[in-house]
């Protein structure tokens, strides 16, 4: 197993040295991530569990972020200003079972619930 810095890794290994090396691969690469090759290229990456999580967290939130701001310019272009947004999001509205949209937009779910709402509203749908 290389320990040079290989495709964004400090471990790699060949692919066809898998099968008999893999204890060695797990033993040696203590919670870091190994690359896998194949010709001397990438093929994949193993990652530790941990790490793999941490990697879901980030890409969800970033997700979130952009669900979020682009409901936000919905908003923005429905009510016209950054106040009347402000005062709808934060309103009671009886198609979230009462909550306010701003309540809920905490998972994907909630923000898209929110951003049907909106595009109901702008087709002239009474909620």
């Amino acid at each position: 197993m290389s320990t040079k810095q290989k495709n964004h890794t400090e471990k790699s290994i060949d692919i066809n040295d898998i099968e008999k090396n893999l204890d060695l691969v797990m033993s040696e690469s203590k919670d870091a991530s190994v690359a896998v090759l194949k010709n001397g290229d990438s093929v994949f990456y193993c990652v530790p569990a941990d790490t793999y999580a941490e990697i879901l967290e980030l890409v969800e939130a970033s997700e979130m972020r952009e669900l979020n701001e682009k409901v936000h310019q919905t908003g923005l272009g429905l009510f016209g200003d950054e106040d009347k947004w402000k005062s709808w999001i934060k309103a009671p509205a009886l198609a979230l079972d009462g909550k306010s949209p701003e309540s809920i937009m905490f998972t994907n779910e909630g923000i898209n619930r929110v951003s049907d709402l909106l595009g109901q509203i702008s087709h002239g749908i009474v909620v």
